[in-house]
């Protein structure tokens, strides 16, 4: 098999990386016991905090060698103290993965479930909080399903004001839309090296207080691999992993948070919001119509459109790969109805505007290509009645 290298990649990660990252891949083999690895995880957790904006004296950043969901587990099997409650808020795809991951775990998980891109009730969430003490309560702050922000303030002052910690699963947004990790009743973030770090897939990061990490000493762990509690104490205690960690990838993420802080992650946020502002005028022109209006938050990670009418996904798709472009479809109740379009990684204007002019190219070509078999299956059935 034969992989082709020159796909641009469109999609909310994996993503093409800088070069810059691509060549730290590659630029060592410590090994992990040693000073050397030791030392590149002391650079990256501290990183990782200044692009998170917190301080090293008030909390940690917990590299955990994974996907995103390996921190959404860890966090979830690791925090919950025994016999205790959890609330998962959801309004798509991913939240629907943490109530099933909690259910997993915990027995008493209670999951508050809203439509696909229905705009989470706060009422409703304060209700809930009010009916019943959660040790813990979930949320996913970008709804990649949709393309959704979910209004995660909010949501830790309910869980603030009635005594439970919220996990907030970043995995996607972090690093690309604004998000105060420092907000009262936050315990804990998640997210992942191949998103809106733009380094390769492979390493999930928690960021947490160091009082929130502590606590967890009194928490019996579900997981052997995943104990958040284990890989803090061993980052902390000795700039050390638990378990035998991807140490390339670790190489990459290093440089990938370099580059992130050399542009300054508000100009990091401004540009990606820039390129959505772009592609939701180009998408509108072509006849795609969004999937939210503009009263809804929506991330500056992707946007969400409904497929133009009488062109399939899989079609488009197959197309606009042959032109030398990657998307994405839809999930569960959006399957085959929407395409996303994200900007992460090395994506620039030029490489949109190299985009638009292959997605109007495959559309004409899609609807010219069904156009075609219809009118074969009309003759077919012609000739048939004859």
């Amino acid at each position: 098999m034969s992989l082709q290298a020159n796909h641009r990649l469109l999609c909310p990660g994996p993503v093409n990386v800088d070069s810059r990252i691509a060549r730290a891949l590659t630029s060592a083999e410590p090994c992990h016991r040693e000073d050397e690895f030791e030392q590149l995880l002391g650079s990256l957790m501290g990183g990782l905090l200044a692009v998170a904006d917190l301080s090293p004296k008030t909390h940690a950043a917990v590299v955990i060698t994974g996907s995103g969901s390996a921190a959404n587990e860890a966090v979830i099997s690791s925090i919950v103290p025994e016999g205790g409650a959890v609330l998962v808020i959801s309004n798509g795809e991913f939240g629907e993965r943490l109530a099933r991951t909690s259910a997993h775990h915990h027995p008493q998980t209670e999951h508050l479930a809203f439509a696909w891109g229905e705009p989470i009730d706060l009422v409703r969430v304060g209700a809930a909080l009010r009916a019943r003490h959660f040790a813990v309560v979930a949320v996913v702050h970008h709804e990649t399903s949709t393309g959704m922000l979910n209004p995660v303030r909010d949501v830790a002052a309910l869980c603030h004001g009635v005594g439970s910690q919220l996990y907030v699963d970043a995995v996607s947004s972090f690093a690309a839309d604004p998000l105060d990790l420092q907000a009262p009743g936050i315990a804990f973030v998640g997210t992942s090296a191949g998103k809106a770090l733009s380094a390769y897939p492979g390493l999930a990061v928690v960021f947490g207080t160091h009082e929130a990490f502590v606590r967890l000493e009194a928490i019996r762990p579900r997981t052997q691999y995943l104990d958040l509690g284990r890989h803090y104490r061993m980052a902390q205690e000795h700039s050390q992993t638990p378990n035998t960690p991807a140490v390339p990838l670790f190489l990459a993420l290093d440089e990938a948070v370099r580059l992130v802080l050399e542009e300054g992650v508000a100009a990091r946020m401004q540009r990606l919001r820039s390129h959505q502002e772009f592609i939701r005028t180009r998408l509108s022109a072509l006849g795609c119509e969004l999937l939210f209006d503009a009263s809804v938050a929506t991330s500056n990670v992707l946007t969400t459109c409904w497929l133009p009418e009488g062109v399939g996904y899989e079609s488009l798709r197959v197309a606009l790969r042959q032109r030398g472009f990657i998307v994405y479809g839809g999930k569960g109740p959006l399957l085959n109805r929407v395409m996303q379009v994200s900007a992460l990684g090395t994506v620039d204007r030029d490489a949109l505007q190299a985009f638009f002019e292959a997605l109007a190219d495959a559309i004409a070509c899609v609807r010219l290509a069904d156009a075609q078999t219809e009118l074969q299956t009309v003759t077919l059935n012609d000739v048939a009645a004859e």
